[in-house]
């Protein structure tokens, strides 16, 4: 098959702020794999946090590519031939793998004339209600952000050191019926023993990664208390860290180009129902290439909070829709997508 890498950079509809930095935009990498006329697309939204940068895996991708022309796909199963191949050339990069991935089941599901979820799970994917988020804002720009998230059912509210909980109940006020709260890491553990039952109280679903990952250790006891399931973002990246991490969290989030890829991601949701663990299927800021493999995944998991597509200003390509906070999938085979 031939392959073409090409890198893209997508401004936001806001700069989206988190407790780590303040992004404008991305710039993400993207995949074709062309086989007997037929293109499959992948997507990298590298994150520097887990040192993954567009340089590197654009360059990874352009050196793969005489591995990629002897390859093919003639059955199922050489997805997973050709990912376990690539994971070693692409080391230490999961982003490139992930984008390898995602144009491998693209491309064979365009070739079966399947969708990516029936090759899964042998039914097609469902509407799933998402997340929309809340960056944390400036005052001035506070109030249409919240104006425009409020009337979403499941609104995801980041929040740095300063947790300020009266964000959370403006949006009760204003109507918002379900609440996310994410941390990023940017609290201490004696932040948490205050703050989880007034989370409990405003009525907030779930905390992602309210300690940063070096003091995991602390994050048994604190679980044990919650009044609130904590799930693991930053502290799980692989299949590996499910097993290490069970009764640390209550739950795992799962994203693709954190991990690799739909291929290793069904691994960690293998592994954590094994552990009783809950699931999210994240996102970064991504295009519909991305958003589309999570939601094939995300058909099985406790929530999905896939709206990175939402959070850009423009899109390239066509694919699953998004309407009233509900992801619908897009048309036609592979992952349904199109430039």
């Amino acid at each position: 098959m031939r392959s073409y890498a090409a890198r893209k950079f997508l401004p936001a509809r806001r700069v989206f702020r988190t407790s780590r930095d303040a992004k404008p935009g991305v710039e993400n990498v993207f995949l074709a794999l062309e086989q007997d006329g037929i293109i499959g697309y992948g997507e990298a939204s590298p994150n520097r946090y887990f040192h993954e940068y567009t340089d590197d895996v654009h360059l990874h991708l352009l050196g793969l590519a005489d591995f990629l022309k002897r390859q093919s796909l003639h059955h199922p199963g050489d997805i997973a031939k050709i990912w376990e191949e690539a994971e070693f050339l692409l080391r230490p990069s999961r982003a490139a793998l992930c984008a390898v991935d995602l144009a491998l089941w693209d491309l064979w599901g365009k070739i079966s004339h399947r969708t990516v979820s029936h090759m899964l799970w042998q039914q097609e994917a469902e509407p799933l209600a998402t997340s929309v988020t809340l960056s944390l804002s400036d005052p001035e720009e506070l109030d249409s952000s919240i104006e425009e998230v409020e009337h979403f059912p499941l609104v995801k509210v980041k929040m740095d050191s300063r947790a300020d909980l009266s964000i959370l109940r403006r949006l009760r006020e204003a109507g918002a019926r379900r609440l996310l709260v994410d941390a990023n890491g940017a609290w201490t553990p004696e932040q948490c023993a205050s703050l989880l039952p007034r989370l409990a109280a405003l009525g907030v679903e779930a905390v992602e990664q309210p300690l940063p990952p070096h003091l995991d250790a602390e994050m048994p006891a604190l679980t044990r208390a919650s009044p609130v399931p904590l799930l693991a973002d930053e502290s799980c990246r692989l299949p590996g860290d499910i097993n290490r991490l069970a009764g640390y969290f209550s739950g795992i989030n799962i994203k693709l180009v954190k991990c690799g890829g739909i291929t290793p991601a069904l691994k960690m949701l293998k592994i954590a129902r094994e552990n009783k663990l809950k699931v999210m299927i994240g996102c970064m800021l991504e295009t519909s290439v991305l958003i589309s493999a999570g939601l094939s995944v995300a058909q099985k998991a406790d929530w999905a909070d896939l709206d990175g597509s939402w959070l850009l200003a423009e899109d390239p390509f066509q694919g699953p829709i998004f309407s009233d906070g509900t992801l619908y999938a897009g048309d036609g085979p592979g992952l349904g997508i199109s430039l």
